[in-house]
């Protein structure tokens, strides 16, 4: 140790050995009585032999120095003596045993006396208590001062051995030179000759990943975690007293980051002590000491868990438990960051006050502790600036009852009690005790300065803000009378330290001791012990007994407490000792020094034998012995101790197993199912539900997992991002796990064997849980069930029903599973739905829940090319090239045709974003660039093994690698790769069945198959590592399931080539396309109706390569002759049907393609005698005049029933509760009600009635059925006989509706007369008779109990009625207005209810609050039914469409269109397939609910169209399309298709605005667009690129019709003020307006240009013509031709003639006469209703006429005779379900024509003759979406059912009437 003594000289003159000296004065001013007489006497006292150890205690050792009168100490400092120029001071035997006797001397500034001044000589021989009297040395002082006249010269002899010479210098507080008068200069020894680092406690680290067997280790791991809240490396808090090794300490944090799952293991010990601290009732030190050891290295979230049953603990506590209160405070003091709120603070003070007010009246001891603990809070409390402590309710009280405290005689309980009150001075304000020194301070910026955290305090601006804040407040000490603000002020006073106490408790002044203090703990916390030395003799408080008290507190902790180095120790006793003896403003009040002496009494009971003899030793200097005194009755102690073991670890060490394996679990599966990109899904209700309505995915699982609900199915195609949703919501569920709590499972169903069976168990064992884990998980736990890939584990079992789940004794569950839509059935739902435990519950419906994850939509496509481009990986890939920038990106995926619809699957938005560089690199052409969904793999795989093929040349290899990896780029490194794959793939397929696992132990599997790829052969081994497969554990599989049946489609077929230059490389590997011959190979051997998506790359394969189309063709054709290609041609037809490949007028006689998938497939003409269809799929087919004679169609499904012809409109069904019977009320020719069978469809009885009947319905036996009528009269017949049972008179006026009770013992009927009226069934006797309502009652309805009747009526209102009783119940008003329709469900769940606007309205049964509103329907509900299980709602309406319903989300599942006008009624079928429509259209229509259609969709079709046209060219075909969420009469999208085929091509542009625009037009060379706006506006676009162009402004209105001339320059609008305007293209201010009336009565039809561009015809319903000249503006002509409506008009090719077109005729005006001259009659022979909506058509060689209105085409034939020209209707094509929209003849072959109709479906017809007659064929198709069999040839086909034939009788039956003057095949003879 280093002791310096500092004075204000630089040195000291030689003295003698001995020398007199004498004391003096030369004034006469001198008095016995001054200062200086008493200071001298004193002096003189304390040096003599004689003296006491009481003389002593004053002025022992130190020089009596007068300067101006004042009286100034001289500071000492000790240390070591390393050479003769050191400086030792000693005050006793004990530091004298450790340093040698030096002298201290300190001297003035030297001053002539003959100037009043005088050189300082001072000699000073140290007193020693351990040397006997007679060995005494002599101490000489020598002092000369002069003041004015005043000289004093003191003298004192002594002997003295000089060993040393001291160098002293002067050291001053900024306040003693402000006010010299103040304080005197002072001589500082300082005994902390230096600062240090704060204390710290070395701890040895176990190995890393080790055990961890003690407390403080574990603290100190949590401090090293990389994110600790409080890291230790760069640690703050002084309290935090932990440390490592250097060495040790950079290993763990180099291990710690590279191991995450440690981390996560050092977390959950933390959290789990914290767990087993809170439940352990009883806490002793040790454990408190454990917890108060890791509380600042923990989470917010658990420290604060800490702090809360810490407190609770302690309130609750009978006993006060001060290990437990201390343990609180140090909690409080080393709270983490941001994990203490001031609430908290508030509440602990709240707890301490209530428990100080009811202990203060006791012993002080239990107040001591409690004032010290609320002492120490405050102190946190004043750091933290806490503001809103109520003075009221907290502040006053507390100060109350800390001043009540000044009564207690306890001195150590009133300076605790005296400290606190200044505290809480300082808490209800802005400024923290420090901040109030520092602010004081010169140049010193406010801010916060929190005591808990690590800070090295400015000690200068310290000393100086505490001078200044000493003025600010007042002085220490406040001494009545004296004139001296010295030492000697409470000497005088006679006060101490008591009274200063009682004095100042409960004052509400703020004193700048407490300060002081503050700062002094600060510094020591720090480890600025030198700092603290100086604060100690320096502070301007120093004199205030309080700072005394407080600063021997202080150094009493540190002498106690072992976590400080024992040097520092003794350093603080050698400072208490050193003030107790030495200063003479120190210790002059007796509390003081009993306080200092039982400080040092307690610390020489400690424990360390070298601090406790030094006290002692200390205490032998003062004259004192251990027991002399009163001992001290409280410890000291700063902290707890360190716990010396650890049982809460100990405890928490041997948990049970189970959940320390789940939190290792828990850790792995964190960091497996972390996605570095991620976009959150959206998803909707169902597979029909829109893609627009959509919800956040995850939502609604949360939302599911927390309802009643056992299973959610969540489908999606491909790619669509299930897996990923998966894994994110394993990690999501695992971050918000809680111990106890449902355990996510994450199970890869393909990577399990036989999931079917002890599925969990088996995934369990698989990551390591022991059976008896397994167990207790089992019967204790819930788990949720991630089951991810049921397609790919190739399962068509319900896994929730074979592992019995959430069954008595069974597993306890929560089941999210995931399927692609592909692989689903019709019936996919019965393989998910989970059995209920009660088997015979109705509610079993609601534990099944599915969702569809949507495709992305733009932002989320947006959002995820943002993330990529700032993946860090996503450099690596392009090889630290530049990476294209997000809004790159966007462009691009925009601009290339086709991406935009591809993007939208997530997995091919991965593939797009890493292939589209590289594509566009070599093609700067973007619109030319066609990109398919096999395309972007093809360009992924080889981008994949480029890259890897790059790392692996980077590598370090083996020899025997290096020399494979050389042989493989020989050989093409990316063409061996390929082979690779796609010789695995084929493996898998033909070994595994194509199960997607492939598990390879080399021990077992090293002479099987799988060793040719996963074994040790060093090509197998690079090519593996090169490939997109992933490995788990001995598990191998693809990245992607797609990606194997990526490579196994091209097995099935591979492309021509792999083009190594395109990856700086010269070689290019030879691969001619070819399709696979290989009668082993999966075209032959496997059935891919299995394998959609093979099927949809293949599709992609067949549309870019024709070559591939035409072998497929002929494996078809080879199934003629070869059996064994029966499964190959089943393959290839179903490829090409899916790739939109037509078969019209196509040979398949004889082929062999039994269970081949057919649907929507077109094969028009087309030849099938003695093929093989069995089972084949053919719904929705066209199979117009195909030839099906001796074809074998056993099994063969066309995804519909027949309808029933009935001979009136049907305005009542129901099916029999058995299913076996189909009731229908028929009004009209033959009234009555037939009963049908409902497997047969015969017709089994028919019930005559004499009146109108509006309801039916059928006993629950289904042996009787009752019927109301219009005269309000209920009969009850017998179903067998038909025979009249009862008849039932009541009603007033008609019955509406009649429903029997469950029991069916009770008939319920309502009608006209406002009336419900119940009815017993036997008797016929009416048992109540009900009122309520105001208006017609539309329907009446039992709850499934039987209890009670639901009744909705006219005047808006749904009353419930007592069925036993006949009270009225609950009254729900719907805000929907009249009720037209009403239905329960089964389950008694929901109310259903139809209005006028086409609103269905759900509401709660038992509670009566309204539920969701379903909206789709445009008019009237007429009618609605739940299915048997509740989960479908069908609806019928006056739309003259069904509508299927989720009842859960209240989302459109399908749409059934076929009806043409109001539908009456709709029942479903007792089994919940079928759903049966009766409507005015005189059919009764049956529905099935599960299509049979296939899950592959025909792609790249043109679709939906409201405008079709030609090209110039006749090469494609240009069609306006509505989007799916506009109206149809917005066109909203420009596609361009192949004339030929149909697939769309490369342009297709979508409008900004479709919902404003009304009409769109085709220029003639077909490059422009031209649309009529809402806002009155007309403008133009490019039709290759999109972009906008003019924009043509002038009508006030709407524009709805838009018309181009045929040389492009001209365009003639209309608006819907009938005003027709003329533009001018080349000079768009030259407008015109031709017609301009704005007669709204008058209104205008359409307008054409003539084939010249010099005449413009424009037609108006009031049957007038009008003609312009366009290039002069000039009307020609007008003529009202008829006085009926003219719809529509064109110009014939020649321009002289112009056909006009009526709802009834085609009038032909030759434009060279006045009058028109042939009118064409047209003949209405269909029920459907007329529409005004005409398209009349010339072809272009003017041949033929074609004339569309509204559902039929007309096509007219035009012949010469002579002069004479006449015109017969040559075919008439009634094949559309909906209105024509659109025709247009195709320039260049003038024999087809195009049509587009409101059912969405685009067809191409093409003419022909042959030997006198016209036949109209279809070439292609698209949205035919029905099944058409007009002229189908059935003769001797096999195996066609009765319900079938019966469906293809009605569609031939049908075909009579779509040719009103010909064949029933479409032709007609002519003339």
């Amino acid at each position: 140790m280093s002791k310096e003594l500092h004075s204000t000289s630089p040195g000291l003159p030689p003295h003698d050995d001995q020398s007199t000296a004498t004391v003096r004065s030369t004034t006469s001013q001198s008095s016995t009585n001054s200062v200086f007489a008493i200071l001298c006497r004193a002096a003189d006292k304390a040096v003599r032999p004689s003296s006491t150890v009481n003389d002593r205690s004053i002025s022992n050792g130190f020089a009596a120095i007068l300067v101006k009168g004042i009286l100034v100490p001289t500071d000492l400092a000790c240390g070591d003596a390393d050479d003769g120029g050191d400086n030792k001071s000693v005050s006793s035997q004990r530091v004298r045993k450790r340093d040698k006797l030096f002298g201290l001397f300190r001297p003035s500034t030297p001053k002539p006396r003959d100037k009043q001044s005088q050189s300082l000589k001072t000699s000073l021989n140290r007193f020693s208590t351990a040397s006997t009297e007679a060995n005494l040395h002599r101490l000489s002082i020598i002092s000369t001062q002069y003041s004015g006249d005043i000289e004093y010269e003191v003298e004192v002899s002594s002997s003295v051995d000089i060993e040393h010479t001291v160098s002293i210098s002067e050291v001053k507080s900024p306040a003693s030179c402000a006010q010299p008068s103040a304080l005197p200069a002072i001589t500082r020894l300082d005994v902390f000759p230096q600062n240090i680092n704060a204390p710290v406690v070395l701890i040895a680290l176990q190995d890393f990943g080790s055990r961890i067997d003690t407390t403080p280790q574990l603290a100190l791991c949590l401090g090293l975690l990389p994110n600790s809240v409080v890291p230790i490396d760069q640690q703050e808090d002084p309290l935090q007293i932990l440390w490592s090794s250097t060495p040790a300490h950079l290993a763990w944090l180099g291990a710690l980051k590279e191991d995450p799952v440690e981390q996560e293991r050092l977390r959950w010990l933390g959290a789990r002590m914290v767990d087993e601290f809170a439940k352990d009732a009883s806490k002793d030190l040790t454990e408190i000491a454990e917890m108060v050891l890791i509380g600042p290295v923990l989470d917010n979230e658990h420290y604060r868990r800490l702090l809360s049953c810490t407190i609770t603990a302690f309130d609750q506590a009978v006993l006060l438990d001060v290990d437990l209160l201390q343990g609180l405070v140090q909690l409080v003091q080393s709270a983490p960051s941001e994990a203490l709120l001031p609430d908290d603070l508030v509440k602990i003070l709240h707890v301490l006050r209530v428990r100080l007010q009811d202990t203060h009246q006791q012993s002080s001891v239990h107040p001591f502790h409690l004032t010290l603990a609320v002492s120490r809070l405050l102190d946190v409390m004043a750091e933290h600036k806490v503001k809103d402590l109520d003075r009221v309710e907290e502040h006053e009280p507390l100060s109350e009852v800390l001043s009540g405290l000044k009564a207690s005689s306890d001195p150590y309980l009133m300076y605790q009690a005296c400290y606190a009150f200044q505290a809480l001075q300082y808490v209800p304000n802005n400024e923290s005790p420090l901040q109030a020194v520092l602010r004081h301070s010169t140049g010193v910026v406010e801010g916060l300065v929190k005591v808990s955290a690590v800070f090295k305090l400015d000690l200068g601006a310290v000393l100086e803000g505490l001078g200044k804040l000493q003025e600010t407040l007042g002085g220490v000490v406040e001494v009545a009378g004296s004139v001296y603000d010295g030492a000697c002020s409470l000497m005088e006073s006679g006060r101490g330290v008591l009274e200063s106490m009682k004095e100042g408790l409960g004052s509400g002044q703020r004193r700048p001791w407490y300060t002081a203090v503050r700062a002094a703990y600060a510094l020591a916390q720090a480890g600025q012990l030198k700092d603290l030395n100086v604060l100690i003799y320096e502070a301007p408080c120093r004199r205030d007994p309080l700072f005394q008290w407080g600063i021997c507190q202080l150094l009493g902790e540190i002498a106690s407490d072992t976590i400080w180095d024992t040097n520092v120790r003794l350093q603080a006793i050698d400072l208490l000792g050193e003030l107790y003896m030495n200063d003479p403003l120190w210790c002059h009040d007796e509390s003081v020094r009993n306080w200092m002496l039982n400080i040092i009494r307690q610390l020489g009971t400690t424990a360390d034998q070298v601090v406790s003899a030094s006290t002692l030793a200390l205490l032998k200097d003062l004259n004192q012995d251990q027991g002399t005194s009163i001992p001290l009755p409280y410890p000291l102690r700063s902290r707890l101790p360190l716990p010396a073991t650890s049982p809460t670890l100990a405890r928490v060490q041997n948990i049970p197993p189970l959940e320390y394996n789940l939190h290792k679990h828990k850790v792995l599966r964190l960091e497996l199912s972390r996605l570095s990109l991620y976009i959150q899904p959206f998803a909707k209700a169902s597979l029909r539900a829109k893609d627009e309505d959509t919800f956040p995915l995850l939502e609604k699982v949360l939302e599911f997992l927390a309802s009643e609900r056992q299973v959610m199915l969540i489908l999606g195609d491909s790619g669509s991002g299930k897996s990923t949703f998966n894994r994110h919501l394993e990690h999501q569920l695992w971050t918000d796990y809680k111990q106890g709590g449902p355990i996510p499972l994450f199970i890869n169903l393909p990577a399990i064997k036989h999931p079917d069976e002890d599925m969990i168990a088996k995934q369990l064992r698989a990551n390591n849980f022991s059976d008896d884990q397994i167990q207790e998980m089992k019967q204790r736990r819930q788990l949720i069930l991630i089951c991810d890939g049921y397609d790919e584990s190739q399962q068509l079992v319900n896994l929730h029903r074979t592992n019995m789940l959430n069954q008595p004794g069974q597993w306890n569950t929560k089941m999210v599973i995931s399927c692609r839509t592909q692989f689903l059935g019709p019936s996919y739902v019965d393989r998910f739905k989970p059995q209920p435990t009660d088997r015979y519950a109705s509610g079993s419906k609601d534990l099944f829940q599915e969702v569809v994850i949507a495709p992305f939509s733009k932002d989320q496509i947006e959002n995820y090319v943002k993330l990529y481009v700032q993946d860090p990986q996503t450099a690596l890939l392009f090889h630290n090239q530049a990476v294209w920038s997000a809004k790159e990106y966007i462009y691009k995926l925009a601009t290339i045709p086709n991406v935009k619809d591809l993007v939208k699957n997530p997995f091919l938005l991965t593939l797009a974003l890493k292939a589209l560089p590289r594509l566009v690199a070599s093609n700067s052409d973007l619109s030319s660039i066609r990109v398919t969904r096999v395309g972007l793999y093809d360009m992924f795989v080889e981008q994949w093994l480029e890259t890897n093929r790059l790392r692996l040349q980077s590598n370090t290899l083996s020899k025997e690698e290096l020399t494979a990896f050389n042989s493989l780029m020989d050989y093409g490194f990316i063409g061996c790769g390929i082979d690779y794959l796609l010789r695995l793939s084929a493996a898998i397929f033909q070994e595994q069945g194509g199960y997607p696992v492939v598990e390879y132990i080399h021990r077992h599997d090293k002479d099987s198959w799988k060793a040719v790829f996963f074994g040790t052969d060093p090509e197998a081994k690079l090519l593996r590592e090169a490939s997109p497969l992933m490995r788990t554990g001995n598990q191998y599989r693809f990245v992607h399931r797609s990606m194997l049946e990526y490579f196994l489609s091209r097995v099935i077929y591979n492309p021509a080539k792999v083009d190594e230059q395109d990856f700086d490389s010269s070689i290019e590997i030879a691969s001619p396309a070819s399709l696979s011959s290989d009668i082993n190979g999966p075209l032959y051997l496997r059935n891919l109706l299995k394998e959609p998506s093979i099927i949809q790359f293949l599709c992609d394969r067949v549309r870019l390569d024709q070559d591939f189309e035409q072998q497929l063709r002929a494996i078809i054709d080879q199934s003629k002759t070869n059996s064994s290609a029966t499964i190959a041609a089943t393959n290839a037809i179903t490829i090409l049907v899916r790739a939109g490949a037509l078969f019209n007028g196509a040979d398949l006689r004889g082929i062999k393609v039994p269970g081949a998938d057919l649907s929507d497939g077109q094969f028009d003409s087309a030849q099938f005698q003695g093929a093989d269809l069995t089972r084949a799929n053919l719904s929705g087919s066209w199979l117009r005049q195909a030839d099906l004679s001796h074809a074998q169609m056993e099994g063969v499904r066309f995804g519909e029933l027949p309808y029933l012809k009935m001979g009136g409109s049907i305005t009542a069904c129901a099916y029999s509760p058995d299913g076996r019977m189909l009731g229908v009320m028929v009004d009209g020719d033959g009234l009555g009600i037939s009963i049908y069978d409902t497997s047969t469809w015969q017709l089994l009885l028919l019930i005559t009635a004499t009146v109108h009947v509006a309801t039916i319905a059928f006993s629950p036996d289904s042996r009787r059925i009752v019927s109301g009528d219009e005269k309000g009269v209920i009969r009850l017949w017998d179903c067998t006989s038909g025979e009249e049972l009862l008849t039932m008179e009541g009603h007033t006026n008609s019955i509406r509706s009649l429903t029997y009770s469950p029991c069916g013992d009770r008939i319920a009927s309502v009608g006209d007369d406002k009336t419900v009226q119940l009815w017993d069934s036997e008797t016929g006797v009416c048992v109540f008779f009900l009122e309520g309502h105001t208006r017609w009652i539309a329907s009446v309805r039992f709850s499934p109990d039987g209890r009670q009747l639901i009744s909705g009526s006219a005047d808006g209102t749904i009353r419930f009625w007592d069925s036993e009783t006949g009270e009225r119940g609950v009254v729900l008003r719907p805000l929907l207005g009249k009720i037209y329709s009403l239905a329960c469900s089964p389950d008694g769940r929901w109310i259903a209810t139809g209005h006028g606007d086409g609103n269905v309205w759900l509401w709660d049964m038992v509670s009566g609050s309204p539920g969701p509103v379903l909206q789709g329907h445009a008019k009237t509900v007429t009618g609605i039914a739940f299915s048997p299980d509740g989960q479908l709602i069908a609806t019928s309406s006056d739309d003259f469409r069904v509508m299927l319903w989720d009842a859960s989300t209240g989302d459109i599942i399908s749409t059934f269109d076929g009806h043409w006008r109001s539908i009456h009624d709709i029942a479903f079928s007792p089994d919940g397939l079928t759903i049966a429509s009766g409507s005015k259209d005189r059919t009764m229509r049956l529905w099935e609910v599960n299509s049979s259609r296939s899950s592959i969709a025909i792609q790249d079709q043109i679709g939906d169209s409201c405008l079709v046209a030609y090209s110039p060219d006749g090469l494609f075909v240009i069609s306006a399309h509505c989007l799916p969420a506009i109206s149809i009469y917005h066109p909203g999208v420009i596609r361009q298709g192949n004339a030929t085929t149909g697939l769309r091509g490369s342009v297709s542009f979508e409008f900004p605005d479709p919902e404003m625009i009304y009409d769109v037009a085709f220029s003639a060379d077909g490059n422009q667009v031209a649309t009529g706006c809402e806002d009155g506006s007309v403008r133009l676009w490019d039709r290759s690129t999109g972009a906008a162009g003019l924009v043509l402004k002038g009508h006030s209105g709407a524009v709805k019709i838009v018309a181009y001339s045929t040389c492009g320059r001209r365009i003639a609008s209309c608006d819907h003020r009938n005003i027709v305007r003329l533009w001018d293209l080349y000079d768009t201010e030259q407008q015109c307006i031709l017609v301009g009336d704005g007669d709204n009565n008058n209104c205008i039809i359409d307008l054409k240009f003539s084939p010249t561009g010099h005449q413009l015809a424009v037609c108006s319903e009031d049957g007038k013509v009008r003609l312009f000249d366009p290039r002069t503006r000039v009307l020609l002509t007008s003529k009202k031709l008829r006085e009926v409506p003219i719809l529509a008009l064109d110009y014939s090719p020649n321009g002289q003639q112009l056909a006009l077109g009526t709802l009834h005729s085609i009038v032909l005006w030759d434009l060279q006469s006045d009058e028109p001259g042939l009118e064409l009659k047209v003949h209405v022979r269909s029920f459907k209703p007329i529409v005004n909506c005409a398209y009349v058509a010339y072809s272009p060689c003017g041949q033929f006429l074609a004339h569309s209105k509204d559902y039929i085409v007309d096509l007219w034939y035009r012949q010469l005779v002579g002069d004479i020209e006449t015109w017969s209707c040559a075919a008439s094509l009634r094949v559309f379900s909906a209105r024509v929209v659109s025709l247009s003849w195709n320039p260049v072959i003038p024999t087809e024509f195009i049509t587009a109709s409101d059912d969405e479906s685009v067809r191409v017809w093409r003419v022909s003759g042959d030997d006198g007659t016209v036949a109209v064929k279809m070439l292609w198709g698209t949205n035919l979406r029905i099944l058409y069999s007009a002229g189908v040839v059935l003769e001797g086909a096999t195996g066609l059912s009765p319900i079938y034939e019966t469906l293809l009788a009605q569609r031939s039956a049908f075909s009579t009437e779509l040719s009103s003057y010909g064949s029933d095949d479409g032709s007609s003879d002519l003339p």
